[in-house]
């Protein structure tokens, strides 16, 4: 079996008030792939969105479908943060 060969990530600086996050999205391989968005606040993780692929792409995507999960990912994580969703959260 080949590997399919990761796609590159994306990452987000955003502010929401006074408060400054970043925002990250990567292709996570491996036994059990799946895309992984993160938000950090100060450093800190303060929402993740972890999505298998075989949960929206099936077994065998291809590298434009996991780009197009990546983007919708990435995407909505900006929007929850301008919603206000993650204030005064920390993990």
């Amino acid at each position: 079996r080949r590997e399919r060969a990761m796609i590159p990530g994306f990452n987000t600086n955003l502010s929401r008030g006074q408060q400054a996050y970043h925002v990250q999205t990567e292709d996570v391989g491996g036994d059990t792939p799946h895309v992984l968005t993160l938000a950090y606040r100060g450093g800190a993780v303060v929402a993740q969105i972890k999505t298998p692929y075989s949960e929206r792409l099936g077994p065998h995507p291809s590298p434009k479908a996991v780009r197009a999960l990546m983007t919708s990912q990435h995407r909505q994580m900006i929007a929850d943060i301008q919603a206000g969703k993650f204030e005064g959260e920390r993990r």
